[in-house]
């Protein structure tokens, strides 16, 4: 695919702020990823060990866990003890493992009469990545571990965050010459050109709306 700058570029003119549209995708698609149907991320899942020390889970999320094989259950931190308890009727066992997240960590917990264990996380990147590890930026030219019908909202979603921006910084300099009237002509244009930028927002908003709705409703 072409680069996301490209694709911006392509819907609303030259965005010369690379950073700008770094960070618009980035927001866009991690709000993509905490909306999406678990079952739709599904297709996309990365795996990674954990260990019984537990793995920082700040920038993942979890779709499910397991423990050879296991599917883990998820428990409430403040009730893990129960679960390693022998004599309790929660008492966990390694083909009937739990899994826990406590300070950003998530632990699993196999056999009752030991501590936590190792276990394999099976998750989403929270935000994004062209590769599986680096978060997307405006030259990225892929994206991994995320739906591909998902991609175009990204975009569209990176090109409004974009022009919302133009149209804030178009209004400031509107400002100046109607505080200033130094240059009528000017100001004239300028308030021409944002309101053309406030109709393509509108109509790419709702673009935006539909289709969010129609990908949030497929697997």
């Amino acid at each position: 695919m072409q680069s996301f700058k490209i694709q911006i570029e392509d819907l609303i003119g030259d965005v010369a702020d690379d950073t700008l549209i770094s960070s618009a995708i980035q927001d866009i698609g991690a709000e993509l990823v905490s909306v999406s149907p678990i079952q739709k991320l599904k297709n996309y899942i990365k795996t990674t060990a954990i260990s019984s020390s537990g793995l920082n889970i700040a920038s993942k999320k979890i779709i499910t866990v397991e423990k050879g094989d296991y599917i883990a259950k998820e428990i409430g931190a403040s009730d893990k003890a129960k679960y390693k308890d022998t004599g309790s009727i929660y008492a966990s066992a390694d083909t009937d493992p739990v899994y826990y997240v406590e300070a950003q960590s998530v632990f699993v917990i196999g056999a009752a009469s030991g501590n936590e264990t190792s276990g394999v996380l099976h998750f989403i990147p929270n935000v994004p990545t062209h590769d599986g590890d680096n978060v997307i930026v405006h030259g990225s030219t892929s994206v991994e571990h995320f739906p591909k019908d998902g991609i175009p909202l990204i975009v569209l979603g990176g090109a409004i965050r974009c022009l919302q921006r133009a149209i804030a910084d178009r209004r400031t300099k509107l400002l100046s010459y109607v505080q200033t009237d130094e240059d009528p002509e000017m100001a004239q244009t300028e308030m021409l050109e944002v309101q053309a930028a406030q109709t393509q927002l509108q109509l790419m908003e709702t673009q935006y709306a539909k289709s969010l709705d129609i990908y949030s409703k497929t697997n």
